[in-house]
């Protein structure tokens, strides 16, 4: 099961941590759109987070179901995407992304910001991918991104940021037998009362080889499978463990 972040936390990340989906959203929509069934606009957006990814899509036109353990960062995205929900063109749905089901089917699903590094194994992983795959129309895409053992080893440090809407101490460590990171982000955030927001998040991250990845989409049904950088995500890599951060491309 991935994490399943506090309130404060929720606030926190909803007002600061939204950029990589900023920047993502647009290449994983044209990546998408050179290769999908034709007219097909459905989404599924895996550890929705907050709903900025899924505000993106549905601004372009998409229906979009988003898929969530954590009711606090569900209860934002409602509010972030809420003519959206009136509409009926967007639902939320709180649950394991190891262990999901639902009756729609999607063209696009996507998971980003490394959601899927936080579950708890490769059988979990695994079972991820599973009901991902049942959940895509044929010649449906599956784009994450996953943080590689390079990227979580330099989580061994600790950081601070001081802004004037924020204060924020990251306390990383990386396990190299357990292919393990921990990090602990705690601080402040300014809100629009004037006022401050504490907030304490410790969470795990487990990295995985890229090839052990890959066998197990291909193992649930996927017919191919490349990893790219998320400047370019239609250029394969030849040598994926040397990032920080792959996405993994997967059709069925």
């Amino acid at each position: 099961m991935e994490s399943s972040y506090t309130a404060p936390f929720a606030q926190a990340y909803n007002q600061r941590w939204t950029g990589f989906v900023t920047l993502v959203g647009p290449r994983l929509r044209t990546l998408y759109e050179q290769v999908c069934p034709k007219g097909e606009r459905s989404l599924l957006d895996v550890c929705c987070g907050t709903g900025q990814l899924a505000l993106q899509f549905l601004q372009a036109g998409y229906v979009v179901t988003g898929l969530d353990n954590s009711e606090p960062m569900l209860a934002h995205a409602r509010i972030n995407c809420a003519s959206f929900v009136s509409s009926g063109e967007l639902s939320f749905v709180q649950g394991d992304a190891a262990d999901f089901s639902l009756s729609s089917r999607f063209g696009l699903a996507v998971s980003t910001f490394d959601a899927l590094n936080h579950l708890s194994g490769v059988d979990a992983l695994l079972s991820c991918f599973a009901c991902v795959h049942q959940c895509l129309l044929p010649g449906g895409l599956f784009a994450f991104d996953l943080n590689t053992m390079m990227g979580l080893r330099r989580w061994n440090n600790v950081t601070l940021e001081d802004a004037p809407d924020a204060m924020v101490i990251n306390r990383g460590m990386y396990d190299e037998d357990k292919r393990q990171g921990r990090i602990k982000i705690s601080g402040f955030v300014r809100q629009e009362s004037g006022g401050w927001l504490r907030f304490d998040e410790t969470f795990v991250e487990s990295a995985w080889p890229v090839r052990e990845v890959t066998t197990a989409l291909l193992e649930v049904g996927f017919s191919a499978v490349y990893q790219a950088r998320a400047a370019d995500l239609t250029v394969p890599l030849a040598d994926p463990e040397s990032e920080p951060r792959v996405f993994f491309v997967a059709r069925v």
